[in-house]
């Protein structure tokens, strides 16, 4: 964790009005960070996403790039990205066609520019236009042929999330690039479609053996920085020791130690906020643990008393753990930040609590009347508790942008899950109980 890269593509002066230089006051903030971060140990570096809007034949664009680069280089920054991802994967300006037989041969001549003005001493990383997969293309041995070697080229995986990242997929790219890749890994990031997501989860899915086709891996975090922190907590443990890596070790210390001044609360809430495209089955184990154990007692017909008391006792837990989280967590700004989770987990924890009663009803030896009487009584209850705009306890709907071509006649999704749908372990058990319910008293 000895990289900082300031990169956001909602800051209008990174991408949409990138030609614009930062003000005064912005400038001596980046100049803070800068300080704060060699402090910490940590290189602070700035990227500039021009690609949507830059003609690269342009003497003026190319001078007004070089100027960005330059500022930040005046307050001490020594690495920078060149990103042009997410832009047109073709040259869109007569100029630029007249110019360069290819979109590689125009981003290779910004970059060098680009890297002429940073001077030889800083670190470029350019994040191509096709920053995804596996597969060599025309582009991509373009650069590898003809972009500086010096050059670092990021890259996501063989998709824009990628639940996993094979050392013979980076093995692959990086013998098309021809140099080690920069690994722009989008974990936690929870972004776009993403946004209800809350991936409280552990760093998974990366080979152990990367480390011989890579020269570094950059975590893309959520706009919920403190959040974030659990996440890249367990990454930093991988990145430093590969081999010896045990994720739920390390979840369990990152846990431990953001949720400082109620850390039980914060476990308890964090394993209902697990799920993510790298742990897609996560929706909390200990709960869904004794769900299962419970479902197969009553598919069974046999006795439920002890399956019952197991998992109200689970919930009892979770419905502690906000109140508990509010008034005790010592990070207020990490507080703030999943409020709108802590009450979604607090409601879908109460909807299951609901269908429980209801499936103790059930079980017992009450009249079919009574047991009608509760199902009535359970819709009621469920009608008073809101839906949550927000994932607890694993998605209703969510969509991954899992694109594994970002050209127009190569676009498309692989083989790794796009579209999670039904999948809240609340929805689950509520869904159960009401059937139950309603298979046991028609006539």
């Amino acid at each position: 964790m000895n990289r900082y890269v300031y990169a956001p593509k909602d800051d209008p002066l990174h991408r949409a009005e990138w030609r614009t230089p930062y003000p005064t006051g912005k400038l001596r903030e980046f100049a803070e960070l800068i300080e704060i971060g060699a402090r910490a140990g940590v290189d602070v570096g700035f990227a500039v996403s021009p690609g949507l809007s830059i003609t690269y034949a342009d003497a003026a664009d190319r001078a007004a790039l070089a100027a960005k680069y330059a500022s930040f280089r005046e307050l001490g920054a020594r690495f920078f990205a060149l990103t042009v991802d997410d832009v047109p994967a073709q040259l869109v300006h007569e100029a630029d066609r007249a110019a360069f037989p290819s979109l590689a041969a125009a981003h290779v001549g910004l970059a060098h520019g680009v890297a002429e003005a940073i001077g030889p001493e800083a670190t470029l990383w350019l994040v191509p236009t096709e920053y995804v997969a596996t597969e060599p293309t025309a582009y991509l041995e373009e650069l590898g042929l003809t972009l500086d070697p010096a050059i670092e080229v990021g890259w996501t995986g063989r998709t824009v999330v990628s639940p996993t990242i094979e050392a013979a997929e980076a093995r692959a790219r990086s013998a098309t690039l021809r140099r080690p890749l920069l690994v722009w890994d989008n974990a936690p990031v929870s972004d776009g479609p993403m946004r209800a997501m809350l991936h409280l989860g552990p760093y998974l899915g990366r080979d152990p053996d990367l480390t011989a086709s890579v020269c570094g891996a950059l975590l893309n975090p959520m706009e919920l920085a403190h959040a974030s922190a659990v996440m890249l907590r367990t990454a930093a443990d991988q990145l430093a020791s590969p081999a010896s890596y045990d994720a739920e070790v390390s979840w369990a210390r990152a846990v431990e130690e953001l949720g400082a001044g109620a850390p039980a609360a914060f476990r308890t809430f964090a394993r209902a906020h697990r799920f993510s495209a790298l742990a897609p089955e996560d929706r909390d184990a200990e709960v869904e643990s004794a769900w299962s154990a419970l479902r197969g007692a009553i598919e069974g017909r046999g006795p439920v008393t002890s399956e019952l008391s197991a998992l109200r006792a689970l919930l009892g837990e979770r419905l502690r753990a906000a109140d508990a989280l509010r008034a005790d967590l010592s990070d207020r700004a990490l507080a703030a930040e999943i409020e709108p989770w802590l009450t979604a987990h607090h409601d879908e924890t109460r909807r299951m609590a609901a269908a429980l009663d209801l499936l103790a009803t059930l079980a017992s030896d009450a009249s079919r009347f009574h047991r009608a009487l509760a199902l009535l009584g359970f819709e009621g209850r469920l009608s008073r508790i809101p839906t949550a705009s927000v994932a607890s306890y694993g998605p209703r709907r969510v969509v991954y942008p899992q694109l594994v071509g970002m050209r127009e006649d190569s676009a498309g999704f692989g083989a790794d899950p796009v579209l999670y749908r039904d999948l809240c372990l609340a929805d689950e058990i509520v869904r159960f109980a009401e059937d139950l319910a309603l298979a046991a008293e028609r006539r």
